[in-house]
């Protein structure tokens, strides 16, 4: 047999794999479409990393230093708080509503890791004086990165191209030096708050066909 019937042949047998790679993504794809997004989380915490983003800038641009910290720390614990409740109240309304999906707990529980991580990391450098953990600022924009890429995969690409770009932005704003922190505020704002918008249109539009049917 001939080395390009040979290929066509396990070309052939990759095909499947593929298709059924691209029905499963399809399938997600629709369901996470039935399922109400909790978009005023992450709306929230947009608006936040964009305050804190642009008070860390004015604090380092004025040689506030003494204020970062505790600035900080209270946007971050605020931040935290606000998460925590809301995902609380929405596991119950889901409990009681007779509804639990397991794959969003799963991705919630990540969610919940990267805050404390980097709460930890926000805490830690303070405490003990500490700072080879590094910017705390840049370790946030990394954690919403990962947690977004976590979310787009498991729910919707739009997630997925929000954490892509927070971790682009990350890069290339790393040695730009103060304006550094506004523009990466701006970025994560972005990337937390776009898709969140365009997620919860689908969603609506979504239920609108439900509804037709």
């Amino acid at each position: 047999m001939k080395k390009e019937d040979l290929n066509q042949m396990e070309m052939k047998d990759q095909n499947p794999v593929a298709d059924d790679i691209k029905y499963m993504r399809s399938v997600v794809e629709r369901m996470s479409r039935q399922v109400k997004p909790d978009v005023h989380i992450m709306i929230a915490c947009g608006l936040i990393c964009v305050i804190a983003y642009a008070v860390l800038y004015f604090l380092k641009t004025y040689q506030l230093d003494k204020w970062i910290w505790p600035v900080g720390l209270t946007l971050t614990t605020g931040l935290f708080i606000y998460a925590f409740i809301s995902l609380v109240r929405i596991a119950k309304s889901e409990r009681k509503a007779g509804f639990i999906s397991h794959l969003k707990k799963q991705v919630t529980w990540v969610w919940i890791f990267l805050m404390l991580h980097g709460l930890a990391c926000t805490i830690s450098p303070m405490v003990f004086n500490n700072f080879c953990g590094g910017d705390p600022a840049f370790l946030w924009a990394m954690l919403f990165s990962v947690g977004l890429v976590v979310l787009g995969i498991f729910h919707s690409k739009e997630w997925l191209y929000g954490g892509i770009g927070i971790f682009a932005v990350m890069v290339l704003t790393y040695f730009l030096g103060n304006i550094g922190y506004l523009i990466l505020g701006l970025a994560i704002g972005a990337g937390l708050i776009i898709p969140a918008i365009i997620v919860h249109r689908n969603y609506h539009k979504q239920e609108k066909e439900n509804e037709q049917v």
